[in-house]
C-alpha cells in the first residue's frame, strides 16, 4: 500500500503557527532544512524521529499527524 504526505496541510498548518519559512521550522525541530524542504515538497518521506519534532512544533496530535505523514486510499475494515 501506498501513502503520500499531505504538504498542503502542513504547509498550512506551519503558517498557522507562525513558521513563515523552512528555516524557521527547521531550527525550531533540529531537522535540517534540505530535508525539510524535501518532505514539504513530498520529495522525501519523514523519518519517524523527524515526523515526531515537526508534529511537536506544529502541535499536530497524533491522530492528525497520521493522517498528514500517512496520506492515501487504506482500505477500511
Amino acid at each position: 500500500m501506498s501513502y503520500t504526505i499531505n504538504t498542503k496541510e502542513l504547509k498550512k498548518l506551519m503558517i498557522e503557527n507562525g513558521f513563515d519559512t523552512i528555516l524557521s521550522l527547521a531550527e525550531e525541530t533540529g531537522v535540517n532544512r534540505t530535508t525539510l524542504g524535501k518532505i514539504l515538497s513530498g520529495e522525501q518521506k519523514p523519518s519517524s524521529d523527524a515526523m515526531y519534532r515537526i508534529a511537536a512544533a506544529l502541535k499536530i496530535s497524533g491522530e492528525q499527524a497520521g493522517k498528514i505523514f500517512f496520506a492515501g486510499d487504506f482500505p477500511t475494515a
